[in-house]
């Protein structure tokens, strides 16, 4: 399955958008730094902004498709001098500034040049996509994606938080325990994961149907096990440390110096959230629980004065929504867990036992449903029970693409062409 592309260029769109905005404020902050210096530095010269015009007009006279180009256009013509400007403004301040309104500036700086790289990747992934179509599957892209805007915030957030101090990047992220208490930084954010991950758990297996996601769109539709086993390893032993380092380390010391503690808690803890917003979009669960973790972690953080304490929490977290979900699939109904974990070592007959079981163990096991009646379709035997099946699947949720893509599968094998046609051409309008 190749590239989602209205759902990338919409995503584009809104990084563009919050690019232009992160730039708008930089300006602001660099004038209030020093007026005088930001004109001096940032005034091109008649010859500069006439070569700059040129490149942009020659770009746009050659282009097919000329407003869909102009933000591209602008992207790789003048961000990158202005970056450069940038830089060149920041080695002419003076060192007696005010240093919140240093630090902040520097952050600003940070997180443009951040979305600056992640969307010309992003645009180079998009461009390879188009030459060699299908090279590069949406899983791939994913942790593609996600290894170089990691690699890159995290060199802008090292060069960036040597201004905090010359005592070394750690001290400079509160990434040290010190003399603080064990009990208050190791075993009270280890219970605190521990009972989000049970909660969360628990929450998760009382829903009938889980909602469809973009990530679990993503991992429908994966083919290679290897990239989900790199994007689980990614989540679980990469994501919690790096995610603290920016948020609670780097970002919430920038902004406590320059609002107070208070204030920084519902900036981190909201920002958090809304980071994570793309890829849980449509369950609302979910978001909520993750905004609640936003806001336990920043707030252990304060409290404990080191971001050690809300690495830890993080992890166990990350760890535990991953592996106790498992183990109350693998409690509660064995011949279900035994069917999901070794499904690609089954045949079809060990497949059908399996699920019959699963669901005589458990009536209100959706998936259980479908995927037997998927089984049945493949296997294209009992089409008529597979259509029952799927259709009760489809009563706990009625707009699931999953189910909806199988009962169409089903029709077409009973020869009900117009009625599978139609339900494919409603999933291809939905989910481009």
């Amino acid at each position: 399955m190749g590239y989602n592309k209205p759902l990338i260029e919409y995503a584009m769109g809104i990084i563009l958008l919050c690019l232009l905005i992160a730039v708008l404020f930089d300006i602001l902050l660099l004038k209030r730094r020093d007026q005088k210096l930001f004109e001096q530095v940032f005034t091109a010269s008649p010859f500069k902004a006439s070569v700059i015009l040129l490149l942009f007009l020659s770009v746009l006279i050659g282009s097919d498709n000329k407003w869909a180009d102009i933000p591209p256009m602008i992207l790789l013509l003048i961000l990158p001098l202005y970056l450069l400007k940038r830089d060149r403004f920041s080695r002419s301040m003076a060192h007696y500034e005010e240093k919140s309104l240093r630090w902040l500036s520097s952050a600003v700086g940070v997180i443009v040049a951040w979305m600056y790289g992640i969307l010309v990747f992003g645009f180079v992934l998009s461009g390879l996509e188009e030459w060699f179509t299908g090279s590069i599957s949406e899983m791939g892209d994913l942790i593609l994606s996600a290894a170089f805007s990691t690699v890159l915030i995290m060199i802008l957030v090292y060069r960036s938080s040597r201004h905090f101090s010359n005592e070394g990047f750690l001290t400079n992220i509160s990434l040290r325990i010190g003399n603080r208490s064990l009990i208050k930084v190791i075993a009270i954010p280890i219970a605190l994961g521990l009972f989000f991950a049970i909660f969360s758990s628990y929450l998760i297996s009382m829903r009938p149907v889980q909602p469809q996601t973009p990530l679990n769109e993503i991992f429908d539709t994966a083919q290679s096990v290897s990239l989900i086993l790199v994007f689980f390893f990614l989540a679980v032993c990469i994501a919690p440390l790096i995610e603290e380092i920016i948020f609670r380390g780097y970002f919430y010391r920038v902004i406590k110096e320059r609002v107070g503690a208070k204030k920084t808690i519902y900036l981190i803890a909201l920002t958090f959230a809304f980071f994570h917003v793309g890829q849980y979009w449509g369950d609302w669960m979910a978001i909520a629980m993750v905004t609640l973790l936003g806001f336990t972690l920043t707030i252990l953080r304060a409290w404990t004065g080191t971001t050690v304490a809300s690495v830890i929490t993080h992890y166990v977290y990350n760890t535990g929504v991953m592996i106790i979900p498992i183990i109350m699939i693998a409690v509660s109904n064995p011949p279900y867990f035994q069917y999901t974990v070794r499904y690609f070592y089954h045949d079809a007959r060990t497949k059908e036992a399996l699920l019959k079981e699963s669901i005589a163990n458990d009536p209100d096991l959706v998936n259980a449903y479908n995927d037997l009646a998927w089984l049945y379709a493949e296997e294209n035997k009992n089409l008529d029970m597979a259509l029952k099946l799927v259709e009760k699947s489809l009563s706990y949720a009625p707009e699931q693409p999953a189910y909806l893509d199988t009962k169409a599968a089903i029709l077409e094998k009973l020869g009900r062409v117009d009625e599978a046609s139609s339900i494919r051409k409603r999933l291809k309008r939905e989910l481009p």
